[in-house]
């Protein structure tokens, strides 16, 4: 992966210059098998990654993930589906930052069946006290064929006593095609186990706007993840409850394990 991404950088490099010998790549890869009541065989394989380019000033990086967000949503994929499908297509980017804490980024790229697009996308987090924080993000869109989008999230995290974690995850998606919004709202409550692993308890609800404005699904789970013998490798196992309107909300129940590789400096 590293020499792919000292190739790729030594094409925008100048003759006099040796920048593209650090060009590296990072990543994750995860493969999970969660199966449920109502589907045995459900599996999920995720992967991101990202390879900078030095010969362009450490301004640009090249992004290739199982989906558009690059954010890594890591709700089990029968929940993931369920709040846009259209999402969990390969997608290739480059991404320019104007420096690499700006908080302000444009993509351009292809994904989403096949897709072309255009992204830019704000974020930035505001800590009200040591404890209390908030970070935020807008995202502006335009499909060649699902034509144009934004995005909208909102999240508050609170650190309480022994080293436990609140969190309040709020996002909203509006697609231009289908003149409507999706929306999530998720409750997590993280809490350390030992200094390798920890538990997340979530709660997650999620809907669309039309016909009207429903409920489309709840997702319940207790993950836990530990780091399992080496620093990269990660093991995680999650009972959930799933209650989906396709299925009458009729609840569904499973367990999903998964194993996560780290590579590079992620």
């Amino acid at each position: 992966m590293d020499y792919t991404a000292r190739q790729l950088d030594e094409f925008f490099a100048l003759e006099t210059s040796n920048k593209h010998h650090d060009a590296r790549a990072e990543g994750r890869v995860r493969f999970g098998w969660e199966p449920r009541t109502t589907s045995l065989a459900e599996q999920d394989f995720r992967f991101r990654i990202r390879v900078t380019l030095p010969a362009l000033e450490d301004r640009v990086d090249l992004l290739l993930s199982d989906d558009d967000s690059f954010n890594q949503d890591d709700s089990i994929r029968a929940a993931r589906d369920s709040v846009d499908d259209a999402q969990n297509s390969a997608t290739l980017a480059l991404r320019y930052q104007e420096q690499k804490d700006s908080p302000l980024s444009y993509r351009i790229g292809a994904g989403r069946r096949g897709q072309l697009f255009v992204k830019s996308e704000y974020e930035q987090r505001y800590a009200f006290t040591d404890t209390v924080s908030i970070d935020y993000d807008a995202e502006l869109y335009y499909y060649t064929r699902d034509e144009l989008g934004a995005e909208l999230g909102l999240n508050f995290a609170f650190s309480l006593a022994d080293d436990n974690y609140l969190r309040f995850k709020n996002r909203y998606f509006y697609r231009d095609r289908f003149n409507d919004w999706f929306w999530r709202h998720e409750v997590q409550l993280l809490r350390p186990v030992s200094p390798d692993s920890a538990v997340l308890f979530r709660l997650v609800t999620n809907g669309v706007s039309r016909p009207n404005h429903q409920l489309g699904e709840v997702y319940t789970s207790a993950r836990w993840r530990t780091n399992y013998l080496r620093s990269w490798l990660f093991f995680e196992l999650e009972p959930f409850v799933i209650w989906l309107r396709e299925e009458d909300f009729n609840p569904s129940f499973g367990v999903a394990l998964r194993f996560e590789f780290y590579y590079g400096k992620t």
